[in-house]
């Protein structure tokens, strides 16, 4: 992801292009509560037995972060790439989801019709109700905003960057095989997202979610909701409303947010509302799910993370509890889902 887009600039643009950004809400909801145990989820209108959300584990989650990294840069096209996309694939089929490889050729700077995958998994494909969370799995081939000019053209690591939504949805897919779940949950693992063109809006970005919202795995493919996972395990970290998820997920935005405040994560989940970023939810909204953003946005700056497209996003800057704690709301969100309606 990098483009984001002003409140003037989503004025001018007219619903029929329906990307690209939304007209900022500033919406506070006010919302308050002591915190409670993540494995305990109410609601005044419960449609069957009350649910408990399992617990998801810090140490599991950094380890996925960490192995990933193992395999080197995760570039469309190169061995390191079909190596973690390998291991993605094993990890899905042994926690018994239903797998699958879309395959699709993606271009970008002066790499032509490289090998890329979207990893689709199914956790209950036969039921109707469904709930789609994804990530992004490749990393950045250059480092445009390293302050070394030096190591600009180096590709970096994306601990965060890819590296934290991918180890979030892996964390979810064990706990749901651990745990078996009422609902039908879809994990994507999208290609090629993060490797576009900067400061131009030329689609070069989110190449494995454009590949997919025009040739879905199941061409009569639908979802209640999606959630998308993206930059959600760094230090000091926060987690405010995305324009695009305000304008095509908002019902869906804030009972999460209101969830995850709930739950007693206040620093993290705030209602504080930004621009619109293109990622990967932008295309799924564009197919008709309607998709959130659960993004790291420094809300004082109005800018991305110090770290974004810098190798400084390494294993260090990864924080255990940010990541833990995105990964519990997420997961309580779904549970509460099979159990509720949200």
């Amino acid at each position: 992801m990098n483009h984001t887009y002003s409140k003037k600039m989503i004025q001018r643009m007219s619903r029929v292009s329906r990307i690209y950004v939304v007209v900022m809400m500033a919406l506070v909801m006010g919302l308050s509560g002591c915190r409670q145990d993540p494995a305990v989820v109410e609601d005044p209108k419960p449609t069957k037995a009350a649910v408990k959300v399992p617990s998801v584990n810090g140490d599991t989650l950094y380890g996925f972060v960490e192995k990933q990294l193992s395999f080197g840069h995760r570039i469309p096209g190169t061995e390191e790439h079909k190596a973690c996309k390998d291991w993605i694939v094993e990890k899905l089929k042994g926690y018994g989801a239903e797998t699958q490889v879309q395959e699709f050729k993606a271009s970008f700077y002066d790499v032509v019709d490289a090998d890329a995958y979207n990893i689709i998994a199914a956790f209950n494909p036969d039921k109707k109700h469904r709930v789609l969370l994804a990530a992004h799995w490749d990393s950045r081939m250059v480092a445009e905003k390293d302050p070394e000019k030096s190591m600009q053209d180096d590709a970096i690591m994306g601990a965060d960057d890819g590296g934290s939504g991918v180890a979030g949805l892996l964390e979810i897919a064990r706990v749901i095989s651990e745990n078996p779940i009422d609902l039908g949950i879809d994990l994507i693992f999208f290609d090629a997202e993060d490797n576009g063109t900067p400061n131009q809006n030329n689609k070069s970005w989110c190449l494995g979610s454009q590949h997919w919202a025009k040739n879905m795995h199941d061409p009569n493919y639908k979802a209640k909701f999606g959630i998308l996972l993206d930059m959600i395990g760094a230090k000091g970290a926060t987690f405010g409303k995305e324009g695009f998820s305000q304008r095509y997920a908002k019902r869906y935005q804030d009972k999460i947010w209101s969830l995850g405040q709930r739950m007693g994560y206040t620093d993290l989940f705030v209602d504080t509302p930004f621009a619109g970023i293109e990622d990967d939810h932008v295309y799924v909204n564009q197919a008709g799910i309607p998709m959130l953003d659960i993004i790291n946005y420094d809300l004082q700056t109005n800018k991305f993370a110090h770290y974004h497209h810098t190798h400084k996003d390494d294993i260090s800057v990864i924080d255990k509890r940010v990541l833990r704690v995105v990964t519990q709301v997420v997961t309580a969100a779904i549970y509460k889902e099979s159990t509720y309606h949200l």
